[in-house]
C-alpha cells in the first residue's frame, strides 16, 4: 500500500485494491450481503464474510463490531469493512465509536468517490433497503478502487483534514 510521510505520520493513500474486506450484514441486509459477495470476489478482493449467515433476525451493532474491529486493528491499512444494514446508517454509527474506523454511506457513486478521494474512509456502509444490488456494487467498486489524495500535493486539505479527524481518535 502507497503511503505518505506527514510530519512523522505515515497516511495512506493508494485504493482499497490488495486489502481484505470484512463483510457483515443483519437480517434486513442479508440478501444483499450475499448477493454481493461472490461479485466482490470476482473483482479479485479476498473476502471475509463474518455473518450473519441466515435472514433470522440480529441486531446490527454485533454486526458492525465484527465487521469493524479488523479495519481498526489493521489502521486501515490491510482490512476494509463493508457493512450492511437496513437504512445503512445505524452499521456506520457503530463502526465509528472503534478507533481507526472512518465509516461513510454513500447514497451515490460520486459520494463514494469522494468519501475516498477526501476522507480516506475504510469502512463503507449500505442499505438493504433503500439500494438495488446493481447500486450497491457500483458503489462498492467505486468505493474500493478510488485512493485516497491522488496527488499528495495537489492534494494536501484533504491530507490535512485526515489526520485532524484520525487524530481524534487519541484524545
Amino acid at each position: 500500500m502507497a503511503t505518505v510521510n506527514v510530519r512523522g505520520t505515515l497516511v495512506p493513500v493508494g485504493p482499497h485494491t490488495g486489502k481484505t474486506i470484512y463483510l457483515g450484514a443483519d437480517h434486513r441486509g442479508f440478501g444483499l450481503k450475499e448477493w454481493l459477495k461472490p461479485r466482490l470476489r470476482k473483482l479479485g478482493f479476498r473476502v471475509v464474510d463474518v455473518g450473519t449467515h441466515s435472514p433470522k433476525r440480529v441486531d446490527y451493532p454485533q454486526v458492525a463490531l465484527r465487521v469493524a474491529r479488523p479495519v481498526s486493528r489493521a489502521g486501515g491499512r490491510t482490512a476494509v469493512g463493508i457493512g450492511v444494514c437496513g437504512s445503512s446508517i445505524g452499521i456506520a454509527i457503530v463502526a465509528g465509536k472503534l478507533p481507526g474506523v472512518l465509516p461513510a454511506n454513500p447514497a451515490t457513486v460520486a459520494a463514494a468517490r469522494e468519501t475516498r478521494t477526501h476522507n480516506n474512509t475504510n469502512f463503507l456502509a449500505l442499505s438493504g433497503d433503500h439500494m438495488t444490488p446493481a447500486k450497491a456494487l457500483a458503489i462498492a467498486k467505486a468505493w474500493l478502487t478510488r485512493p485516497f489524495a491522488p496527488d499528495p500535493v495537489r492534494d494536501a486539505r484533504y491530507i490535512r483534514r485526515y489526520l485532524q479527524t484520525v487524530r481524534l481518535d487519541r484524545g
